[in-house]
């Protein structure tokens, strides 16, 4: 510390541009060393962004804290908010002089503060002060060589104080692991506990709301599971097709929301902390306008007027239907095992189609193949969907279970359908018999495609769009446009993509696979790999050891998506002019 604050010293009133000599080296303060890993150039541009590095010895945690993937998410997780807390109460304004990532309520890997080896690293923003183009040196070595170790002895150094708080960090991941386990062991592809906070506080929040219905589960679906110790009872989702239904504003998509953000450990207190769900599930819905490359779309659209095939359908501007079909084919083909649908969200005439419509048109001057009339085939295959249903009633006749949603209590319907049976309620419509399309082949898993051969065509539009850039850069225009390079992916309909972190954090792992497509050694002794496994392989060293092994992997503010998520976005991938 007392080299960098000499150092500082040194540069009072000369030129901004030699703050970048703090760069050189790393420095030490004792407990934790301090490096630069980038300068601004000027007082005006984006801030410097610095690392403080420490063995987790040093910071006064037992050695356990760095073993399990659980444990060092939790540890991560609990210290990256109590440091932005700190880092907030010290510095309220929006320019201030030192600036950390903010998390939402779900416990990611994120590089703003990750720890591996036995070493924590936190990443955070500081604006160097200057006068004009001079360097102001003793406002900055304030900042750099008092107010920055303040931070970190309070916000990073094991406090007695937040033992029993940091314990229920783990706790709730270490549950979650158990949980999962035995989802898959009692057929279940989904869990919600009893007590659970589903509602929100508002719709631009993820705060629980308050004096909310706490969840319970119908007796008819209650499973009791023996987790770390304890029993907890809830309702059990079994695998295969179930039905959310009830009517408007009594809770069914606050239900299927919660358990589409569930592919995520939350933290405690946010209410949704217990929910579990298959981790490759993902929310599908209609994307009016969203590009599609080479998707094989003929089990649910047949050859288009003119002749047009299906097979390898490519457009710019899909349909309704037509991108909701893609969406669900490309999630099977990404890993996805289990799919929430709700039918606000979806196309209504990919949902379903009407008894009238089918017998006044048939099915030669129809190409679309409705999900009804292929649900049962997909989910015989070991797929699940979770429906929210409050119009559409053909469903009801598909469905393995039926969740009635009243008043935000949740009621199970399996009587209710014996007595539709014994009525002859279900399978019939008002105008008779509902017959499906005649569908000649069953439906297919579909063909994941190599990665190479799907990326290296995008390979020309990976690079700097100024001549002045040297390198690749993954922005976001708004906040769910993703570029890299020339490149675009509309992710605002991908519903598991929680924050802005998480995108730029698909966007940097895609523009490292996209770089290194045809050069990498890696890549190509596996060259036939799917998309979806040559993701899953630089995932999995992520997840061990963060975002530092990616090329401008500490320059932003990143989080690590699921492999199913950066699979949809590089299925949307296209030029972007």
């Amino acid at each position: 510390m007392k080299a960098l604050y000499q150092k500082i010293r040194t540069l009072n009133g000369k030129n901004y541009g030699l703050y970048k000599s703090l760069a050189d080296k790393p420095w030490d303060f004792g407990d934790f060393a301090l490096e630069f890993l980038h300068v601004q150039g000027d007082p005006y541009a984006p801030a410097s962004r610095v690392v403080i590095k420490a063995n987790l010895s040093m910071l006064g945690y037992a050695g356990e804290w760095g073993g399990s993937f659980e444990r060092r998410l939790a540890l991560s997780d609990f210290l990256h908010r109590k440091l932005s807390q700190l880092v907030k109460e010290k510095y309220p304004d929006k320019d201030a002089a030192i600036v950390f990532d903010t998390a939402g309520p779900e416990m990611l890997v994120r590089n703003s503060l990750w720890i591996d080896n036995g070493e924590l690293r936190a990443c955070l923003q500081v604006r160097l002060p200057g006068e004009g183009r001079k360097i102001q040196a003793e406002t900055a070595a304030e900042i750099l060589t008092m107010v920055l170790p303040d931070l970190v002895s309070a916000g990073l150094y094991y406090s007695k104080s937040d033992e029993a708080a940091l314990q229920e960090h783990f706790r709730v991941l270490a549950e979650r692991k158990e949980i999962l386990a035995q989802l898959e062991s009692r057929g279940l592809c989904a869990f919600v506990p009893d007590g659970a906070v589903l509602p929100r506080a508002s719709g631009l929040s993820e705060l629980p709301l308050e004096g909310a219905v706490p969840f319970s589960a119908p007796e008819q679906m209650a499973v009791t599971l023996n987790v770390c110790g304890r029993e907890i009872r809830g309702m059990g989702i079994p695998k295969g097709i179930t039905v959310i239904t009830g009517g408007a504003f009594h809770g069914k998509s606050t239900l299927l929301q919660a358990l589409t953000r569930a592919v995520y450990p939350h933290i405690p207190g946010d209410g949704r902390e217990g929910i579990v769900i298959d981790e490759s599930a993902l929310r599908v819905g209609v994307e009016d306008g969203r590009s599609v490359r080479g998707t094989d779309l003929s089990q649910f659209v047949r050859d288009l007027p003119g002749g047009v095939s299906t097979k390898n359908f490519n457009t710019l501007s899909a349909s309704g239907s037509t991108s909701e079909a893609a969406n669900l084919l490309e999630a099977m083909e990404a890993g996805s095992r289990a799919f929430l649908i709700d039918e606000d969200s979806s196309a209504v005439n990919f949902l379903i189609r009407d008894v009238r419509v089918r017998k006044l048109l048939g099915d030669d001057r129809e190409p679309l193949i409705p999900l009804t009339d292929r649900i049962r085939e997909i989910s015989a295959q070991g797929y699940s969907f979770i429906l929210v249903a409050g119009a559409c009633g053909d469903y009801l006749d598909l469905a393995d279970n039926i969740v009635i949603m009243a008043n935000y209590k949740a009621e199970c319907a399996k009587s209710a359908m014996s007595s539709w049976k014994a009525e002859g309620l279900i399978g019939s419509t008002e105008t008779g018999k509902n017959e499906q399309t005649k569908v000649t082949e069953l439906a297919e898993v579909p063909q994941p495609r190599p990665f190479v051969g799907y990326m290296q065509p995008l390979q020309k539009s990976v690079r700097p769009t100024s001549a002045v850039e040297r390198q690749v850069k993954v922005k976001l225009s708004g906040d769910t446009l993703l570029q890299i390079g020339f490149l675009v992916s509309d992710t605002s309909r991908l519903n598991t993509l929680v924050d802005k972190q998480q995108r730029l954090g698909a966007g940097f792992v895609l523009l490292n696979l996209l770089q290194n497509a045809a050069s990498n050694s890696e890549l190509d002794a596996s060259a036939g790999d799917s998309v979806a496994a040559t993701i899953q392989k630089l995932y999995e060293k992520i997840q061990n050891v963060g975002f530092r092994n990616l090329p401008q992997g500490m320059s932003r503010e990143m989080s690590l998506p699921r492999v199913v998520d950066i699979a949809c976005v590089a299925f949307r991938l296209r030029e972007g002019r």
